[in-house]
């Protein structure tokens, strides 16, 4: 009779055991099923490399993207999810429970950033741009951005390691993720150049006598003079004459290159800066890219129109060229004075 009560009291352990193991499982998977809130915002969250499973769950709810961390933890770690958690910067959203979170945690799916860098900007603009968007430090930008960094990019073979990548990092929209380093930014930037400066366009600057970099550093002139596309092949002419001429460029693009001012009309005493960027008193064309050009300017500085000009005032959306100096100083007079 006793073993009888003895057989009857285990069971009735076993089963109560039991029942409250499936409670407390149907509990906690209930628990991180809810959704944190009934409002979405969204809010950008990340985790560092080697940050412990406590502390993301207290930096959750710190963010208000979790209202109690316990269920979260244990559920963790009763799966195994905490050893598989990836560091990174996710977008996530108030709205979302517990579970969803730790789904994206483990996925590793990062969140992404759209930049959108104009034709002909600096180095340094794109940097500071970026910096603004929240990616890295502009300075950071600018110390990656030399060739001896990316020395296995095939174009960029036969330049001097020391040697800026002005002229290279194609304008354009991109889309990288909100953690990414700048080499990864500007290898995206890279690429994008090998594959827009096509062969087709490269055999007609070797036609024409120029090496790429040369290329570049041309259309990046005509790229910044030219804000306005219907007046660019015009632009382009006058430089391919002036080149042709052996004249001096006179390019107000290589003296704002010099003194990172914005794009202005330089002084009287900043022609006079030396430095072999300084089109007024160097001949022909200097060391390197002034910005970074776009399609349309490598085309114009290939196909320049045939013209006879020497000179052009920009006023507006217009520009005025001359083919004698006296000319040009009658537009000055007309459109600038």
């Amino acid at each position: 009779m006793k073993t009888k009560i003895i057989l009857i009291v285990v069971i009735i352990l076993a089963i109560s055991i039991y029942g409250y193991t499936i409670y407390s499982k149907n509990a906690l998977e209930k628990a991180i099923s809810m959704p944190n809130s009934a409002t979405k915002t969204s809010v950008t969250f990340e985790i560092k490399p080697g940050e412990s499973m406590s502390a993301v769950a207290s930096n959750l709810k710190k963010a208000t993207l979790m209202v109690n961390n316990d269920p979260f933890i244990k559920y963790a770690k009763k799966n195994e999810l905490d050893k598989k958690i990836k560091a990174g910067v996710y977008t996530l959203n108030t709205a979302m429970s517990p579970k969803e979170i730790l789904e994206v945690f483990v996925s590793g799916s990062r969140s992404e950033v759209w930049i959108t860098i104009p034709e002909g900007w600096r180095i340094d603009q794109i940097a500071s741009y970026l910096e603004k968007q929240g990616l890295f430090k502009a300075k950071e930008f600018e110390d990656e951005a030399y060739v001896k960094n990316f020395s296995s990019t095939p174009f960029l073979a036969g330049l001097p390691g020391k040697t800026t990548l002005e002229g290279y990092l194609f304008p354009d929209t991109y889309k990288v993720f909100s953690d990414a380093k700048p080499a990864d930014v500007i290898q995206v930037m890279l690429d994008n150049f090998g594959k827009k400066v096509t062969k087709d366009m490269m055999d007609s600057a070797n036609k024409q006598g120029f090496s790429l970099h040369q290329f570049i550093t041309l259309t990046s002139i005509i790229e910044k003079e030219s804000a306005h596309s219907e007046d660019i092949r015009k632009i382009s002419s006058v430089y391919h004459n002036r080149l042709a001429q052996d004249m001096p460029f006179q390019s107000d693009a290589t003296i704002t290159y010099i003194t990172r001012r914005a794009d202005a009309r330089p002084s009287i005493d900043e022609t006079k800066i030396d430095s072999p960027y300084n089109t007024y008193l160097n001949k022909g064309l200097p060391p390197g890219p002034v910005g970074n050009p776009g399609v349309a300017a490598m085309e114009a500085t290939l196909n320049p129109e045939k013209t006879d000009y020497l000179f052009f005032v920009s006023q507006g959306n217009r520009a005025y060229f001359a083919k004698t100096y006296e000319e040009h100083l009658e537009n000055i007079a007309k459109y600038l004075d």
